[in-house]
């Protein structure tokens, strides 16, 4: 069985060794760094079974891949992937869902708490510049705010139950509305949402739907102290907007993990703001979370090579 993984370089060396430990077991595998749309044919064309983490495929690629069967989207979002054009194709496609919802969900809360209490910067101020009382700015108290949460898959629950721990009343807006749930929210359409809310935190894919959910209109409906927390995707934000609302003071702060391009551009404008915290899309990233990708991940590909398939998108 040939096996490829089309694109490592998100990932780290002992990932990348993971993987190959792993997956050598099931036949033939080899990686490479980069694929891009001119060299996926030629470097899959023998593969029965494609690994990929953000390399789009799509039906001009499925189409001239006649070997193969199967893919593994390595992470739990599948953006890159036309999942309808591979079904067209019966090629089945699975993800590793739920490995990090739980470091994910504290990542958005410790990022909300760099906005709120700024301890990375005053203790920077105390460590580096000596400085003592009166130093770095105000802390925002969370309990009796409200935090609306975009979302309500299961790192949105896992926030949610959070941000209840702490005393914030919470609101949700979700494509669908017929939940039923004994989680302590109000579920509530977008214009409410952004409107009612002091914290909002996304937690939704990206979709043409969800495409720039932050943008002007959104966030001029905002409350001027109001906190913006991305850990979800990056193009779920319009960047120049947000760039504007933050430079202008129209929403208090932004705690961001991920951005429209990664790696970040290093003249990116954000970098420049005092009011915007940038985490490298590691909130994923535990040791638990870490066993728990690798083990998923071969699941996946013992359940295919035993004529069952999971984690099916």
């Amino acid at each position: 069985m040939h096996i490829v993984l089309l694109d490592t370089n998100r990932l780290s060396k002992h990932m990348i060794a993971m993987i190959a430990e792993r997956f050598s077991q099931f036949g033939e595998y080899r990686s490479y760094e980069t694929s891009t749309s001119d060299n996926i044919v030629e470097r899959a064309y023998q593969a029965e079974v494609i690994l990929v983490n953000k390399v789009e495929l799509g039906a001009d690629q499925f189409k001239l891949l006649p070997n193969l069967k199967y893919v593994i989207v390595i992470a739990t979002g599948y953006d890159s992937i036309d999942v309808k054009a591979a079904a067209s194709l019966n090629i089945p496609v699975s993800n590793i869902p739920g490995y990090s919802s739980e470091i994910v969900a504290q990542h958005t809360i410790a990022l909300l708490l760099e906005l709120t209490n700024h301890v990375g910067k005053t203790s920077s101020l105390v460590m580096k510049e000596h400085k003592w009382q009166g130093v770095g700015r105000k802390l925002t108290q969370l309990s009796g705010l409200t935090f609306g949460v975009v979302g309500f898959g299961d790192i949105a629950k896992k926030v949610i139950v959070i941000g209840a721990a702490l005393g914030m009343n919470v609101l949700v807006y979700s494509r669908k509305t017929n939940y039923v749930t004994d989680l302590p929210v109000k579920f509530v359409d977008k214009d409410e949402l952004f409107r009612g809310s002091d914290v909002i935190s996304l937690h939704c894919p990206c979709t043409d739907e969800t495409k720039y959910i932050i943008n002007h209109d959104t966030l001029a409906s905002m409350r001027p102290t109001a906190y913006l927390i991305n850990t979800a995707r990056g193009g779920l934000i319009n960047e120049s907007a947000l760039y504007d609302a933050l430079s202008k003071g129209q929403i208090a702060g932004a705690g961001l993990d991920v951005l429209e391009i990664e790696p970040a551009n290093p003249d990116n404008p954000l970098f420049e703001l005092d009011n915007c915290v940038i985490t490298p899309h590691n909130a994923w990233l535990s040791d638990k979370s870490l066993q728990r990708w690798i083990n998923i991940m071969q699941d996946n590909m013992i359940a295919y090579t035993e004529g069952r398939l999971i984690n099916l998108i």
